[in-house]
């Protein structure tokens, strides 16, 4: 029994003797606006259509034991809002102008294998837990009134492999991408409303190939200690 808790010591040591944390993440920011104009027949009509705004962003860390396995944890901060000014059909006047902001927060823990490495890239798979929360808030303004209300909640879980590759930059850093596409799991999507003490829920359950594929892929830069 004393040579088997020695042997364990020893192997745990190895693998520990080649562990590094790792630290990074990703940013997102993005816009959006249009103008429609109409001229002609005694007319001269523009409007603003709907105008977005969002921006994201998930910091990561993680741990190697060595080099070909470890875990790590991804965070995501994520808000939009967007613009619509509704104008009246038969003037163009304006008549409000609606804003829906949306806030969501969410986490992914995830175990990582290295599967292959060529010269500077690093082939790897990870198996994640993810969950996501998203509240949405809107506010109409016109007529000397403003109405603000709490829209649908949404939260959102899944489980999944997602594979990816990093290119090592430097001894330290690395550019990760993660291909969303290929992603393989479950992922399920509840969407609750509530009005004069009334609960709908509404809620989606997806399993297959490409589960979660709205971004098909995702880059980041990492740390490694």
């Amino acid at each position: 029994m004393k040579k088997l808790f020695i042997t364990i010591a020893f192997v745990a040591a190895a693998m520990f003797a080649q562990a590094q944390f790792f630290v990074g993440g990703n940013l997102g920011l993005g816009t959006r606006s249009n103008t429609y104009k109409l001229e002609g027949g005694g007319l001269s009509i523009t409007q603003d259509l709907p105008k977005t705004f969002n921006f994201t962003i998930a910091p990561s860390v993680g741990y190697m034991f060595n080099d070909n396995m470890g875990v790590g944890l991804d965070l995501g901060f994520g808000f939009g809002k967007t613009t619509r000014k509704n104008y009246d059909d038969e003037t163009g006047e304006l008549v409000n102008t609606t804003t829906i902001k949306e806030t969501t927060i969410g986490f992914a823990p995830y175990f990582r294998y290295v599967f292959a490495e060529v010269d500077n890239f690093k082939f790897y798979a990870d198996a994640r837990i993810e969950y996501s929360y998203t509240k949405p808030k809107a506010t109409v303004e016109g007529g000397g009134m403003t109405m603000t209300a709490d829209g649908n909640k949404t939260t959102t879980f899944g489980i999944g492999v997602v594979p990816g590759m990093a290119y090592m930059l430097t001894d330290n850093i690395s550019m990760n991408c993660a291909l969303n596409i290929l992603e393989l799991g479950f992922n399920t999507t509840k969407e609750t409303a509530k009005s004069d003490g009334v609960t709908e829920t509404y809620k989606t359950n997806e399993f297959g190939f490409g589960v979660n594929n709205a971004t098909p892929i995702t880059i980041g830069f990492y740390y490694t200690f």
